[in-house]
């Protein structure tokens, strides 16, 4: 007997949350907002916990109503219908009430991260349930243990980003500081433990294959041409932070005049010596996140959502944290830029490579 979730009385709903969730998806690709017009907004990450609470908990009840008979369409269309008037639009309003100057950027690019991963799989969510709402789409499902292990999964996936966002409102802004320097540092400790382990006395597996393979060759090539590219503009993250970063270009201390590396192979001893100053300044600069941590994060105004919006810091300290913050992401980067110019067996770059870190160590240290 065919199940009442056959008739096509879920269209409706559907079409709604797949219209909502399209104009969210468009919303959390503009990567620079247009200012709330909110009046007197609420706390965000209290908004965040909030809406995420009730679409955790209408995502349990949806995944139950569609593994177990009867199939109800009523009560289904009922929480798809809670998902678009409620659950979603809470969620767009926090995007569009947790702005940078406020909030920070890394409070909303973490935001921005989360709503992106939850709508993708509350689409997937739609579509499989949107498969089911015919008589042929629902006798597959009811006889593949295949699709139902399908909605598991993505009811899984929702699960797992509604946690996210539910710690995320919980640790708060400087929890989530914490746990972007602490990343960052992980990434300069890999750094560090591939370059101890790299001997340069050893052909390198891709050495030793570039005549049997001309087309690694050439990615080489233009590996090394972006690598130089790089190094001549500098790290800018001015369009993240909003504020001037160092940069080639807008900084002299930055300005370099190394001559692209020579094609020949230098002295085994210059690589030498160049990954050894490689390290030291490397393991300096891992020596700095703990300061960073205690000094410049664990003293910023703590704010989660059980904080009044009227405890938040003023613009100006918000911009600072921000900057101070954004070194962490471009720590990494120039690592692995200097990490290349060692492995390309380029030791006149080294310098400029590191060069560029101390300049930026030290600014983060100001902020």
């Amino acid at each position: 007997m065919s199940s009442p979730l056959s008739s096509g009385v879920l269209s409706t709903p559907l079409g709604t949350l797949k219209i909502l969730l399209q104009s969210f998806s468009d919303q959390l690709s503009n990567l620079n907002p247009n200012k709330t017009t909110i009046s007197n907004p609420p706390n965000a990450l209290a908004l965040l916990h909030d809406s995420t609470s009730v679409l955790r908990a209408q995502g349990t009840k949806l995944s139950l109503l569609l593994l177990n008979k009867p199939f109800t369409p009523s009560a289904i269309a009922s929480i798809l219908t809670s998902i678009s008037a409620e659950c979603l639009p809470g969620l767009m309003t926090v995007y569009e009430i947790c702005s940078p100057d406020v909030y920070g950027k890394v409070t909303q690019n973490e935001v921005r991260t989360q709503l992106r991963d939850l709508v993708a799989a509350i689409r997937q969510l739609a579509d499989d349930i949107t498969c089911m709402d015919t008589p042929d789409g629902l006798e597959e499902f009811e006889q593949s243990s295949g699709k139902r292990e399908e909605i598991l999964q993505v009811t899984g996936q929702v699960w797992s980003v509604c946690d996210r966002m539910l710690a995320t409102a919980k640790i708060g802004i400087v929890g989530m500081a914490m746990n972007k320097a602490k990343e960052s540092e992980a990434l300069i400790k890999d750094a560090i433990d591939e370059l101890e382990a790299w001997d340069p006395d050893a052909e390198d597996e891709f050495d030793m294959d570039v005549d049997s393979e001309p087309e690694e060759e050439t990615s080489r090539q233009v590996i090394s041409r972006e690598a130089l590219e790089k190094q001549q503009q500098g790290i800018d993250s001015a369009q993240e932070t909003g504020m001037k970063h160092p940069t080639k270009g807008n900084d002299p201390e930055l300005q370099s005049t190394s001559q692209p590396p020579s094609t020949e192979n230098p002295p085994t001893t210059d690589i030498h010596a160049a990954k050894s100053k490689a390290l030291k300044l490397l393991k300096l600069l891992k020596m700095l996140y703990p300061a960073l941590r205690k000094r410049r994060i664990s003293t910023y105004p703590p704010f989660t959502r059980l904080n009044p919006t009227s405890s938040l810091p003023p613009w100006h300290q918000v911009k600072r944290f921000s900057y101070m913050l954004s070194f962490c992401e471009d720590f990494s980067t120039a690592t692995d830029d200097l990490a290349d110019v060692l492995y390309e067996r380029a030791p006149n770059l080294v310098q400029a490579k590191m060069e560029l870190i101390t300049t930026m160590a030290c600014r983060c240290v100001d902020e």
